[in-house]
């Protein structure tokens, strides 16, 4: 489980007692490789980061998203910066890390323009992570950057804000996404899990994957391709 202060520990399930060879003597402190602006380390005590989601357990790994102080407009809009990591549930290592602002170099990281991936903040996955773990894939809920509502020192797209995006469970490499909404505002943020169902449209079996949304919709994907199952409309 995870902590208040962002730390995961691990319990022996029959005893309780705390699994020794896991991170420092059981518990490992998550907020430990957690940047704000260019890769400055937030402070460990006053750093702010949580999850009140479970840690999605598959086999030897344990995935774990990342929330943030949101609502209307926060103190301020470089915030800490959302990711997801993997690690291994025996020793606490890390196995791969997803930032969900990216930093250059990584895919998207163009749609943060003037810069501005280097000044914002949040963009965390705060919900419920799903996995088809036969597929080997994971699917990412991700909310909106610094703030709910004003946009003007992040121009573009943003991504991968406001994105299910499906990334590789045993390196995190991003296999597909789609964005709902294009340089978000007004907290229209994932707030659901996605939901893992084997469909038959037209005759033609799918395995798809459904979000929920602030909007009404429900946007369904082939959930290895990402394709769309049926249209979605792009509308300004």
């Amino acid at each position: 489980y995870v902590t208040t202060g962002y730390q995961l520990v691990e319990l022996d399930a029959r005893t309780g007692s705390l699994i020794p060879t896991f991170g420092k003597a059981g518990v490992l402190d998550l907020k430990v490789g957690v940047v704000k602006g260019v890769n400055q380390q937030i402070d460990l005590e006053t750093g702010e980061i949580g999850i009140h989601s479970t840690p999605t357990i598959v086999g030897d790994i344990v995935i774990i998203g990342s929330s943030f102080r949101e609502g209307a407009t926060v103190s301020t809009h470089n915030n800490t910066k959302g990711l997801v990591r993997a690690f291994d549930v025996r020793t606490g290592k890390q196995l791969w890390r997803f930032n969900t602002i990216p930093p250059p170099g990584d895919f998207g990281h163009e749609t943060w323009e003037n810069d501005s991936w280097a000044i914002n903040g949040n963009v965390g996955v705060w919900t419920q992570i799903s996995v088809d773990e036969e597929l080997g894939l994971v699917y990412l809920p991700v909310e909106t950057p610094t703030s709910d509502h004003y946009g003007g020192h992040r121009p573009g797209n943003n991504l991968f804000a406001e994105s299910l995006v499906c990334v590789d469970l045993k390196t995190g490499k991003r296999k597909w996404h789609f964005q709902l909404v294009h340089h978000p505002l007004w907290n229209l943020d994932i707030s659901s899990t996605p939901l893992l169902a084997d469909i038959n449209v037209g005759g033609r079996a799918i395995k798809a994957v459904a979000v929920p949304s602030k909007q009404n919709y429900l946007y369904v994907f082939d959930r290895v391709t990402g394709e769309p199952v049926w249209p979605i409309e792009e509308r300004p």
